[in-house]
């Protein structure tokens, strides 16, 4: 579930967060210790291999860890913007993003896999499909295009189910750019939290008369 929030309205532990000083421990309202692990994405995302220490925070990380995620970013390379929803599907940590400035492309993709998202006043985001190249003969570019082409539709459909609408969806798959300001982003987000929540309980609904 995807949870939204503003800076006037900021929920734990970002709150918290701002009120700590350099003490990377503090106490919540059940007096549960919290180990505290703040990372930037404030350039572009480039491959995989230099965000190993993120990843192995995120896979590594337990229930007491809350992980913060600064974004200011153009976006970058999708493979690392997969390996990275990978991390965020699997880690037992809360994990927060919080939207500074520029939110595009691949970083967009990471917010959108956070437990919870906060909008400061001059976060934007562009959401557009992936660019990418192959080389070599006829038959090989022909069947990766096919490939990514399938992989990144996916991803797409995905990541912006309830964000975007489905006319939306099918302009940005067609090359489209789309922008959104602050507001526009809290309100979207608003309506993901409602989208994701019916989808929950439909899901729950079928298990349940599955099992009768």
């Amino acid at each position: 579930m995807k949870r939204v929030s503003n800076v006037n309205n900021m929920p734990f532990p970002l709150a918290a967060l701002l009120q700590a000083k350099s003490n990377d421990q503090y106490i919540n309202s059940i007096e549960k210790t919290v180990h505290h692990h703040d990372v930037f994405l404030d350039g572009d995302i480039q491959e995989p291999s230099n965000y190993r220490e993120l990843l192995a925070l995120l896979f590594n990380a337990g229930e007491e860890d809350s992980i913060n995620i600064f974004i200011n970013s153009p976006g970058g390379h999708l493979d690392t913007a997969l390996a990275v929803v990978e991390g965020l599907k699997s880690t037992q940590a809360h994990v927060t993003a919080v939207l500074i400035g520029e939110c595009h492309s691949a970083a967009s993709i990471i917010s959108m896999y956070c437990h919870e998202v906060a909008v400061l006043d001059n976060a934007y985001s562009m959401i557009h499909t992936a660019s990418f190249g192959a080389a070599g003969s006829t038959g090989n570019v022909k069947a990766h295009t096919e490939f990514r082409v399938k992989q990144v539709d996916k991803l797409l459909s995905d990541t912006y189910e309830g964000f975007l609408n489905k006319e939306e969806l099918h302009r940005v798959k067609q090359g489209v750019e789309l922008w959104f300001d602050s507001d526009e982003i809290r309100k979207r987000m608003e309506s993901r939290v409602k989208f994701l929540q019916t989808k929950m309980k439909k899901l729950q609904k079928g298990m349940q008369d599955a099992g009768e």
